[in-house]
């Protein structure tokens, strides 16, 4: 039977007021002008999407209806942006922030079937991040960075183990996860990581290990989508990583300074999703 975590909440963007705060663009009335394509990476015949550890606990998460919100995302190759599934799936309109006021919107969307991981092409390419080669190892140290509460923040995390996380609602999934024991957020007055969704989970290197996609607050636990998911994804999306892209150290003591140099850099970048409000007019 499914484990149903106590306070466990997917890293969904931020809502309703927040989001009013952050309304940085306007679009074309014209809905399709204005909504872009979305596909889902299809695998050929002969290749296999990554298999799921039913063994491996889990727990359920219930996805809401899409309303307008925020996330986080990161350059990965070539003007392509990796985020969460949950961020980007449902949206009339998806882009980046670039300051107040000011956005770009992305041009396609890529959704893995069945992992919380999505692609935006996007017209801004800034250096992108390297993807780590290798398995992960528990203990190891991760930093999470992006703009939890809509703001600049992160978190510092050590690897548990692994994890199944299975989604329900406007889609379901069924995809390994791995989970993160909280050692430290910054600002350390967030009530929630909320709007952290799609950041990266960097190692001490600087090499992305994962995207987070879930926060369980009363445990101090964190989760990431499994880097098979993402290499699966990129691959059938004909995305390739720079194997040269730049490393750079990440410690307890230093991921927040190199967190504001990151997003500086345009290298990691606050998501906004916009969604189209029901006509309050009445008919006559």
């Amino acid at each position: 039977m499914d484990r149903l975590l106590n306070g466990l909440a997917y890293l969904a963007a931020i809502v309703g007021v927040l989001y009013a705060l952050f309304s940085y663009a306007r679009f074309p009335e014209n809905e399709d002008a204005r909504r872009p394509p979305v596909s889902y990476a299809e695998q050929a015949p002969d290749v296999h999407a990554p298999p799921v550890d039913l063994s491996e606990p889990a727990f359920t998460i219930q996805i809401p209806k899409k309303e307008a919100s925020i996330g986080t995302a990161f350059a990965i190759s070539g003007g392509w942006w990796l985020t969460a599934r949950h961020v980007a799936d449902g949206c009339d309109a998806i882009g980046l922030v670039l300051g107040p006021r000011k956005g770009i919107r992305a041009q396609q969307v890529v959704l893995h079937p069945n992992a919380d991981v999505a692609l935006m092409s996007v017209h801004l390419n800034p250096e992108p991040f390297a993807l780590f080669k290798e398995d992960l190892q528990q203990g190891q140290d991760g930093f999470a960075i992006g703009y939890p509460q809509g703001s600049p923040g992160g978190v510092y995390a050590q690897l548990m183990g692994r994890g199944r996380m299975k989604m329900r609602g406007r889609y379901q999934t069924d995809e390994p996860v791995r989970t993160w024991a909280e050692r430290k957020r910054a600002p350390n007055s967030l009530p929630s990581l909320g709007g952290l969704s799609g950041g990266p989970m960097l190692n001490e290197r600087g090499e992305v290990i994962g995207v987070l996609v879930a926060e369980t607050m009363r445990r101090g636990r964190v989760y990431t989508s499994d880097l098979t998911s993402i290499r699966w994804l990129l691959e059938q999306a004909s995305v390739f990583p720079n194997p040269y892209a730049p490393l750079f150290p990440l410690a307890a003591d230093n991921f927040v300074g190199q967190g504001d140099t990151l997003r500086e850099d345009f290298r990691i970048t606050q998501v906004f999703c916009d969604v189209k409000q029901p006509s309050r007019r009445r008919r006559l």
